[in-house]
């Protein structure tokens, strides 16, 4: 066998030999990826027990796209809740495979967190094969598997990858921009290389850059850590290339395409961009420097400690007092910055850092939310610090053992220590979350399962029945997409105020909950006579605590207000009675009113109801006006621009008398006005006190108790 015969065997057996440890590396991330999958669909179904206010938004938003919308900004039925569309068309394909149910969100969420484990693989493999030759034997061999697995046991990407908000996207595509801006950065290292060769991973780093906009706000930074990125490749490079600028544009205009029609809607919206952001960011506009920076150091030392400490106490969120990361985690991530930073002179440690503090900043910025769900962008970060925390100082450390017996000792003896490290950390995980946040009590109250069992109920009644909720209101995310998006349900607060039809024209539902509002449904005995409880099924019954009084059709109201009054505002409302219980009041009491209206129309516009006090002006000398009480009918629970025809709405009112009321004679007077301008309607009828007042009646102020 001649020379080249034998070099040629000799590079064959080593391809062979790496082609064998490429594919059992991609066995072992195989196993780390089922591994996640056990965590983040095990007892998926009925854990977490509900959707909640967050989840069941994005499921109003697929039942949206299901029924044919394609918006590239979602928001709520006022046009106010604000939300990048991406995961919401995720959990609609979800819909079309399991239906429409909180399963499908939760499982969105749960699919996204297990395509994360090997996103963070490849985006570790990529970052760590950037180190010099020395510092990468076990790095390179085993930190994309161990970052992986740290992921997959992750207590904190378990939990939101199993809520169903759309922060879970962010870690993953934070994963794949990484990995396609250093596939490609080490590529562009050889200058010699031209032409789309090498060009189509920057091609793909805009593609997911451009993408990751569609999914939370804290992938607003992503473009900078590209940019980062870029900057630690130059670094390294010891100078900047023309090739790197002709790289970071291809990256930013294929970006700047995906982002398009997002950015277009933003430019015709602009307001929409920074909403959620102003609802939520700590500095206030005009707040003294020092005081900004004494804010912005609570909050940030707030996310600090509860990635390692826990400060956390809400319970739909995490196991209260439980932090992000487990003990093991925890030091081998300090291990993993402290390493990096002695290491800063290698480029990709500075880049993980970077990644790490910039992708923390939402969580330091913002608050009314959790600092996890803010800052897990970063989260990919930390795994592979974590990763350089295992395996960084034991690579250092192993070749400076001399002994090849001892090294072996030692090393054995650390990869047996971070076995069981990581045995223990994946062990706390399924405890905390499976066993010990399972069973905190009232944690289906949390999940808000209540509100959806009103939804499911309202779901099974026939379309074309009427239905009212009190003192629950219909447009809350969770009754709304459990009520199938149903959009013809009327809500009210029977605290403040009763609706109800004047003539049933078909079969009514009210859905109460006699917990909260009994007075409704002493109410509608006495109103509706006709109608009866109905017995609510059992599976119901254990969710929720309503009850469901059905008035059959063609049947009336039984009413009689206590005093008539006859106006009208326009052809839309009319005013036709009202109730007082007395009409004298001392100085300091509560004037208590029920105003009996009638829709005469369909309700196109907001209004405020307005009832003032009128003292004439030789009672006082502050003016004609004493009292007054200013607001939308039923305390806003029932906007006018909900009522429609023949609606009966009783509004209970209270105008407090002032303490230093003069005694004597007043009137009462009412109206309505344009919520918006303060434009007041105009008014007619026999009641009309001039040409915007409805006269109620006259009341006398006494020096006494009130009769």
């Amino acid at each position: 066998m001649g020379r080249g015969t034998k070099e040629r065997v000799i590079v064959g057996d080593q391809c062979d030999l790496r082609l064998e440890w490429r594919h059992g590396k991609l066995l072992l991330l195989l196993v780390v990826t089922v591994l996640a999958a056990f965590f983040r669909l095990h007892r998926i179904g009925g854990l977490p027990p509900g959707d909640r206010y967050d989840p069941a938004f994005y499921g109003v938003d697929a039942l949206r796209v299901l029924s044919g919308e394609r918006p590239v900004f979602f928001y709520d039925y006022a046009g106010q809740h604000r939300v990048e569309p991406l995961f919401s068309y995720l959990v609609a394909l979800c819909f079309v495979v399991v239906g429409p149910s909180t399963l499908g969100i939760h499982l969105a969420a749960a699919l996204v967190g297990i395509v994360t484990v090997p996103a963070v693989y490849v985006a570790a493999e990529g970052l760590l094969a950037a180190l010099p030759r020395q510092d990468r034997a076990l790095l390179k061999r085993w930190g994309p598997l161990v970052a992986a697995l740290m992921v997959a046991i992750s207590y904190w990407h378990l939990t939101w990858s199993r809520y169903g908000v759309r922060a879970i996207l962010v870690p993953l595509f934070a994963s794949l921009v990484v990995a396609a801006l250093w596939s490609g950065l080490r590529r562009s290292t050889d200058e010699g290389e031209r032409g789309w060769a090498g060009k189509w991973s920057f091609v793909l780093c805009g593609l997911m850059l451009g993408a990751s906009l569609y999914t939370y706000q804290a992938a607003r930074l992503l473009p900078l850590l590209v940019v980062a990125g870029f900057g630690c490749a130059a670094w390294q490079r010891g100078r900047l290339l023309w090739n790197d600028l002709t790289n970071l544009l291809i990256v930013g205009l294929v970006a700047l395409l995906t982002f398009a029609p997002l950015g277009i809607y933003f430019i015709r919206h602009p307001e929409s961009f920074s909403a959620r952001v102003d609802e939520v960011i700590v500095i206030e506009e005009g707040e003294a420097v020092e005081e900004s920076i004494r804010t912005l150091w609570q909050q940030t030392r707030q996310a600090l400690l509860s990635f390692l400490v826990g400060t956390d106490d809400a319970p739909y969120r995490t196991l209260p007092g439980r932090p992000s990361l487990n003990p093991v985690f925890s030091a081998l991530l300090v291990l993993g910055i402290v390493w990096g930073w002695s290491c800063l002179d290698r480029p990709v440690y500075a880049f993980l850092v970077a990644w790490l503090v910039l992708l923390s900043v939402p969580a330091a910025l913002a608050g009314q939310g959790s600092a996890a769900k803010r800052a897990i962008g970063a989260l990919p970060a930390v795994a592979v610090l974590v990763a350089v925390g295992a395996l960084g100082p034991l690579d250092r450390f192993r070749r400076w053992l001399s002994d090849r017996r001892v090294g072996r000792l030692v090393g054995a003896t650390c990869v047996t220590a971070l076995a069981v490290g990581f045995a223990y950390a994946g062990w706390a995980t399924y405890r905390d979350y499976f066993v010990k946040w399972a069973s905190l009590p009232g944690l289906p109250t949390h999940f808000e399962v209540e509100r959806a069992a009103i939804g499911d109920y309202v779901r099974e009644l026939p379309a074309d029945e009427s239905v009212y909720i009190s003192p629950e209101v219909p447009s809350h995310p969770v009754i709304r997409f459990h009520m199938g998006g149903r959009d013809d349900v009327q809500g009210y607060n029977g605290r403040v105020c009763f609706v109800f039809p004047e003539h049933t024209e078909t079969s009514t539902t009210y859905i109460i909950d006699p917990r909260q509002d009994q007075r409704s449904l002493d109410l509608l005995e006495s109103t509706m006579p006709a109608g009866y409880l109905v017995d609510t099924p059992e599976s119901y019954v254990e969710r929720g605590s309503f009850v469901a009084y059905r008035i059959p059709a063609g049947s009336r109201a039984v009413l009689s207000a206590g005093r008539t009054v006859s106006a009208t505002w326009g052809d839309q409302i009319e005013l036709f009675g009202f109730d007082a219980a007395r009409e004298s009041f001392a100085p300091g009491e509560k004037v208590t009113l029920t105003l009996y209206y009638r829709a005469l129309q369909d309700g196109d516009q907001r209004y405020t109801a307005f009832v003032h006090l009128l003292g004439s002006e030789d009672v006082s000398s502050l003016g004609p006006l004493q009292a007054q009480n200013d607001g939308e009918p039923c305390h806003g629970f029932f906007a006018t621009s909900s009522w429609v025809p023949g609606e009966i709405i009783a509004d209970r009112i209270e105008v407090n008398v002032p303490d230093d009321a003069p005694v004597g004679m007043y009137r009462l007077v009412t109206g309505f006005y344009e919520t918006g301008t303060g434009q007041r309607l105009g008014a007619s009828g026999p009641s009309a006190a001039g040409h915007d007042l409805v006269l109620l009646a006259e009341i006398e102020i006494t020096d006494g108790p009130g009769s």
